[in-house]
């Protein structure tokens, strides 16, 4: 493919304006855009109307310089400037919604900054010599067809209602939730990834203490953005404080954001913003099931370094029944069938927390406890997922 032509259209305000011209025309060809400059191509008895038609009709751009004298002259229908808006508006008449004539605005400072014959169309402004460069590149990119930034491809709408179709994330799992390659499904990189994510919102809060819950079915199973979103709001148990899914739908900045293989909700209150102590929420629910959560420990906004033995052990409850009524039945609409499912609760504590000296016991250190389950889930009329 050859150069692109280029017709220079301005008009002779003042030496320092040609020479604008000219410099600007030197460094397009410098680009490699064959630009046709009067100062070049123009030579002394030659027919200047006929340079100007011939040039506008061969070229595959015009650009046009825009300065104050220029849009004034086309206005008026005066000299060459007004000769070329014939040519111009002739070609504009018959493709209104051609791309070959390019403006860039330069010595403008009148309201109107391009003339009329060329309706509203987008310029490039080069009115200030600071940003020289970076103009010169837009145009250059323009000319040559390669612009800075690509249009990205077209997706999918995540809240269309219809169940995805890819398989990545689909597993077939045994009884123990090992997978055919000998890792448990509640080791799938999905969760790493989330696990990751939720860390870094957690570790900017500074909470001392968290909970981690994972739940992963065995079989396969595909659901659209739309139905996560209600089976989570379906599903949740309410005890004390925020439940396990919380759903804030009401803050743009809280609500659930969908993302391409499910949805993600992240809760993150720092101290002294709707609350004493810093709170963080994070749950992902993944098309095939997968469930992760991160929330800062409840004891923590309470007192400082005391866990409750009563609190611990609704939480773990209220996770088992989510977990229940998220996976019942196996996902299948009008079934009654058993699915089963592995789920891991983990609490882990930053150094010093304990529980009250009344109940007797005291945890390690930065201790982790862990909770793992590998269960056919019980038959019940309605799921959530079902």
């Amino acid at each position: 493919m050859g150069a692109p032509k280029l017709f220079v259209s301005y008009s002779h305000d003042s030496d320092p304006h040609k020479q604008w011209v000219l410099r600007l025309a030197t460094d397009l060809r410098s680009a490699g855009i064959d630009a046709t400059l009067d100062q070049w191509d123009l030579s002394p008895g030659q027919d200047v109307a006929a340079f100007m038609a011939n040039g506008i009709s061969s070229a595959d751009r015009v650009l046009l310089v825009c300065s104050s004298k220029y849009v004034q002259k086309a206005e008026a229908g005066a000299g060459g400037v007004g000769f070329e808006r014939l040519i111009v508006t002739a070609e504009l008449v018959q493709t209104i919604d051609t791309k070959k004539f390019l403006p860039v605005v330069r010595d403008n400072s009148s309201l109107g900054k391009i003339p009329n014959f060329l309706g509203p169309r987008l310029y490039i402004d080069f009115t200030s010599d600071g940003e020289y460069a970076a103009k010169l590149e837009q145009l250059v990119r323009e000319l040559q067809g390669t612009l800075s930034l690509a249009k990205p491809p077209l997706g999918s709408n995540p809240f269309a209602g219809v169940a995805p179709t890819a398989t990545s994330g689909a597993r077939l799992a045994g009884p123990s939730g090992l997978t055919s390659s000998g890792h448990s499904v509640l080791d799938d990189e999905w969760f790493e990834q989330r696990r990751q994510q939720a860390s870094a919102g957690l570790a900017q809060l500074k909470a001392p203490g968290s909970m981690e819950l994972r739940f992963a079915l065995h079989d396969r199973v595909g659901k659209s953005q739309i139905e996560l979103l209600s089976a989570v709001r379906n599903s949740e148990i309410h005890t004390f404080g925020w439940p396990i899914g919380v759903l804030l739908e009401n803050r743009d900045e809280f609500r659930p954001k969908p993302v391409a293989d499910g949805i993600i909700a992240e809760v993150s209150l720092p101290e002294g913003k709707s609350s004493s102590k810093p709170s963080y929420d994070f749950w992902a629910l993944r098309n095939n099931g997968d469930f992760y959560l991160l929330q800062s420990l409840f004891e923590d906004e309470r007192g400082s370094q005391k866990l409750f033995v009563d609190t611990r052990t609704v939480r773990v409850t209220e996770s088992l029944m989510f977990c229940a009524n998220l996976y019942d039945h196996g996902c299948r609409r009008g079934r009654t069938a058993q699915y089963p499912s592995n789920t891991r609760g983990s609490e882990r504590e930053s150094s010093g927390n304990c529980l009250p000296e009344s109940h007797g016991v005291a945890y390690d250190d930065g201790g982790e406890r862990q909770l793992v389950t590998a269960s056919g889930l019980s038959r019940r009329p309605s799921s959530a997922l079902g």
